[in-house]
């Protein structure tokens, strides 16, 4: 029988210890393109985490849904306003999803483009939403600069958070969505849109800027207590 060379696996194997496995990246397809879903939740992301994205997409629709009730709004500003909240509301959910940051904040996929790339970078992908200058200009009732005001607020914030160190970011982002809070009451805006401000920059700027960190542990001092026959240790009590 002819023998073959033993593998470095195998050999490690006899020796006792198991060579562990690859880690397996997230399936983005066969063509390893990330497709719509990969955009949305990041390749990978498992149908319990979509569904509390779209709870939240839901409860922005419902909360626009009451609002409504008391605006002349036409159709079409309808429909607007429920695409607006559902990309934005349900985008505060899935952009923060683990899938989400390893696709977004990872090295961009080798066969995007020049526009593709823009858009994976977190800065490109804040400066192309736009909604709010479009909603500043469609809908009545805020002054002129409301939507750029906002727009600008939610890029600067995630240009800052982009540029700190990556234990600083989440910190920073936390800062501007709580000033952006404190703030939009102040800024007259559109009918039905005071919850704007803030959602675009939960999304934005802590959802989305803020990358991935790995899981530090560190494991905590155990102070044993010892007994002897007859004597109980001073640490129980």
């Amino acid at each position: 029988m002819t023998e073959y060379p033993a593998t470095p696996a195998a050999a490690t194997a006899r020796a006792g210890t198991a060579e562990p496995a690859a880690a397996t990246p997230p399936a983005t397809g066969a063509t390893g393109r990330p497709g719509a879903g990969g955009w949305l939740f990041g390749p990978g992301a498992t149908p319990a985490e979509q569904v509390f994205a779209w709870l939240a997409a839901a409860a922005g629709l419902a909360a626009v849904g009451v609002a409504a009730l008391d605006l002349d709004w036409s159709w079409w500003r309808m429909l607007v306003a429920a695409v607006l909240v559902v990309d934005l509301a349900g985008g505060v959910v899935a952009n923060g999803l683990d899938s989400a940051k390893r696709f977004y904040h990872g090295p961009p996929p080798a066969h995007l483009r020049a526009t593709g790339r823009f858009l994976h970078h977190p800065v490109g992908f804040a400066a192309v939403h736009v909604q709010p200058v479009a909603i500043g200009l469609l809908f009545a009732g805020g002054v002129w600069w409301w939507g750029t005001l906002w727009w600008a607020v939610a890029l600067a914030g995630t240009v800052l958070v982009n540029r700190l160190p990556a234990h600083l970011a989440r910190p920073a982002a936390l800062l501007v969505v709580t000033v952006v809070v404190l703030a939009a009451p102040a800024v007259p805006g559109p009918d039905g849109f005071w919850w704007l401000p803030a959602v675009l920059t939960l999304k934005l700027v802590l959802a989305h800027a803020v990358p991935e960190r790995p899981h530090h542990t560190q494991a905590a001092p155990i102070i044993a207590t010892t007994s002897t026959v007859g004597r109980t240790s001073p640490n129980v009590r």
